[in-house]
């Protein structure tokens, strides 16, 4: 099935009305992910700080949820602090962790700071403790010890995502498969296409067009020779494993019009059987409903357990109807089943910022995941070059170095 954008809803977020708003508290981390794009370079924040960025995000950015992201920011020392101040300004506090610091200790206290959620990072190109040379199966007993140990403190959500490699491609049924089995007490899974710059046939152009050392970026690679896996294949492979899933909703690129940078779907069902995904109406009513009524636009939903009456929004949404008669002759074959819960669990598909013939990336159009930056929002996944070089960068291939004519006054800059 090809996707076309005519039949997905485009997510009606922008740069000053988003549903998310991404916090960095360090740069610190405890593991080494290959697919990272932050380094160490100033440490953790001072807590004020964080405290005015999380304001700024309130005043210009208007979300629902705050991703507090690092670095690591479980070894962030005030982060309950930094979660209790998201939530006391009424906005729902999310940590993005690879879960290495989280203990059933420290799980307790996050909740009474009034923490809404997790996304935990895990895939098999990490360096993990104990875990280095596993497949993405066998990391699934890894996400399943964090999937209970967070349903077990309740009223908590978690997501589970990972870098997908051109190697790890074919290993997404098996976590698909996992989280299906996990409906109820895995809320969404996200599958994040990787990229690189490759030192070997790229140069860097900053913006007053000087070189610069493209190799001090942590998403810099010496060589790189195989393709990278977009959006589209992930799709696939998941339909072709699960013909019950299907995209919803979407964001396009900011320069391709043909790019899909975020996919997301959500599908229904019990712990027995999934009936089917919501369509594009279903996701436009949510989106337009929930600003309505909260005034944001909506990133996560705090209770994953929707109960079968989510089957009469198939009055205006074909693919919420197929489910729900799906449901019906489950329902009917096994009449006791009438009372299993029914939950939503979503699936997104992120493919990075691609680099162009011409330099330019193209990146998430309206991104999701701004950060703050010298009192700016910025793209989160490339502040490294606002950090080092003042701003984004331009990545050409060495063979129109001369075309170009990029030639720096006295040689390569050394910010």
């Amino acid at each position: 099935m090809t996707l076309d954008k005519r039949n997905l809803y485009r997510l009606p977020w922008s740069m000053n009305d988003n549903a998310i708003a991404w916090l960095e508290l360090t740069d610190v981390c405890n593991l080494y992910c290959e697919g990272c794009y932050r380094q160490k370079i100033t440490g953790h924040k001072p807590l004020e700080q964080v405290k005015e960025e999380i304001r700024f995000f309130k005043r210009w950015r208007n979300p629902d949820n705050v991703s507090i992201a690092g670095g690591e920011p479980l070894i962030y020392p005030h982060i309950l602090d930094v979660v209790a101040y998201v939530a006391e300004l009424k906005m729902k506090p999310i940590i993005l962790t690879n879960a290495l610091a989280l203990t059933p200790e420290l799980l307790k206290e996050l909740k009474k700071a009034r923490l809404s959620g997790f996304t935990i990072h895990i895939d098999s190109h990490q360096n993990r403790p104990h875990w280095k040379g596993k497949t993405e199966k066998e990391l699934n007993e890894l996400r399943q010890l964090y999937a209970d140990m967070i349903a077990a403190a309740r009223g908590l959500y978690v997501i589970f995502n990972s870098t997908v490699y051109p190697s790890t491609y074919h290993e997404i049924p098996d976590v698909v498969r996992w989280g299906r089995e996990n409906i109820d007490k895995v809320h969404g899974l996200v599958f994040i296409t990787y990229r690189a710059g490759v030192a070997e046939t790229s140069v860097a152009v900053s913006a007053d067009n000087k070189i610069v050392d493209l190799t001090k970026l942590s998403y810099v690679r010496d060589r790189f020779d195989e393709r990278f896996v977009t959006a589209p294949e992930v799709y696939q492979i998941i339909r072709d494993n699960f013909p019950e899933y299907d995209a919803s909703c979407y964001l396009g690129g900011t320069l391709k019009h043909d790019s899909f940078k975020w996919l997301a779907a959500a599908w229904f069902g019990t712990k027995k059987k999934v009936f089917g995904s919501a369509g594009k109406r279903t996701m436009e009513l949510a989106q337009v409903g929930h600003h309505l009524f909260t005034g944001t636009y909506l990133a996560y939903l705090s209770n994953a357990k929707v109960g079968a009456k989510v089957f009469l929004g198939g009055i205006v949404d074909p693919s919420l109807r197929k489910a729900g008669r799906s449901w019906l002759r489950h329902v009917f074959s096994h009449p006791a089943q009438l009372l299993d819960p029914v939950y939503v669990q979503s699936i997104g598909i992120i493919q990075a910022p691609d680099i162009l013939p011409d330099g330019r990336a193209d990146m998430c159009d309206s991104c999701p995941d701004m950060t703050v930056w010298d009192g700016k929002l910025v793209n989160s996944c490339r502040m490294d070059e606002y950090r080092l070089f003042g701003g984004m960068v331009n990545v050409l291939d060495k063979s129109r170095l001369a075309q170009e004519a990029i030639v720096p006054s006295s040689g390569p800059s050394q910010n």
